[in-house]
C-alpha cells in the first residue's frame, strides 16, 4: 500500500507547464512494479530490490530537496513532505523484511 500511496504522491506533484512532470511520472511508474511484486510474491528479493529503489529515491529526492529543483513556491509543499514520510516508511519496512526472510 505505501508503494501505491507514492506513485499516487507523485502524480499528485505533476505541473502540466513542467519539463519535471515527466521525471515525476517516471518516478510514480517506478513504485508500481515493487508494489505489484510484494503484493503478487513478497520474497526476500522483492523486499531487497525495494530497498534499493526507496534507497535510491530518498538520496535522489533530498538532494533535489537541497538544490531547490524540486520546490513549487517557496519551500518543499505538503505533499513533498508526505512523499519524504512514506518512502523513509517503505525503506524501514523493507529493510526488515528483507533481512528476515532468505
Amino acid at each position: 500500500m505505501l508503494a501505491l500511496c507514492s506513485a499516487l504522491v507523485h502524480l499528485l506533484l505533476l505541473d502540466g507547464g513542467s519539463l519535471g512532470s515527466v521525471t515525476m511520472v517516471a518516478m510514480a511508474a517506478a513504485c508500481l512494479p515493487c508494489a505489484w511484486h510484494l503484493w503478487r510474491s513478497p520474497t526476500g528479493s522483492v523486499w531487497r530490490v525495494t530497498a534499493g529503489v526507496d534507497a535510491a529515491m530518498l538520496v535522489l529526492h533530498v538532494q533535489l530537496l537541497g538544490s531547490g529543483e524540486h520546490l513549487h513556491g517557496a519551500g518543499p509543499s505538503s505533499l513533498m513532505w508526505l512523499g519524504l514520510a512514506l518512502v523513509s516508511g517503505q525503506l524501514v519496512l523493507a529493510g526488515a523484511a528483507a533481512l528476515r526472510r532468505p
